[in-house]
Order: structure tokens, then sequence, then C-alpha cells
């Protein structure tokens, strides 16, 4: 029992050495290239909302008809995997 936790130790510790290793290796800096913006994006700069609609009187008159919040009642086949009940 000793020898397979020593053994696994082992594998583990080295399995560490060889990352460090590989990784440290590495010391390069990644550079991100800008990004060029597309033109035809441009026209979606200067999109504004328009939030006078919700002080209009006809849409504080609105009403919500109906349950709240929505039943979703059944639907779809039985669960043939569920507990019998």
């Amino acid at each position: 029992m000793l020898q397979s936790k020593v053994i696994l130790g082992f594998i583990i510790f080295m399995g560490l050495a060889a990352g460090y290793l590989y990784y440290g290796q590495t010391s390069e800096v990644l550079v991100v290239e800008p990004i060029e913006i597309d033109p035809g994006l441009q026209v979606f700069s200067t999109i504004t909302v328009d939030s006078s609609i919700l002080e209009d009187e006809r849409y504080k008159l609105l009403e919500i008809f109906g349950e709240m919040p929505v039943d979703p009642g059944m639907t779809g086949k039985r669960n043939i995997f569920d507990p019998i009940q």
C-alpha cells in the first residue's frame, strides 16, 4: 500500500515538474493586435433609445390580463424515468 502511494506521489511530482519546465520556457509576451472595426457597423453607433413611449398615457392605461405569473400547464410527454406516484 505504501509503495503504491509513493509511486502515485512520484508520478504527480513528475507531472508537475514537466508542466513547470514546459510552461516555464515560454517567456514571450503575447501581443494582441487591435481589431479593425467594420465600417458597416458604424451605422449602429448612432442608435438611440426613445423612452418617451413609457410616459405616454395610452401606455400607462394598458392592463395585464390573465394569470401572473403565467401558469405553464401540462405540456409535452410524461417523463418515463419519473418515480411512480
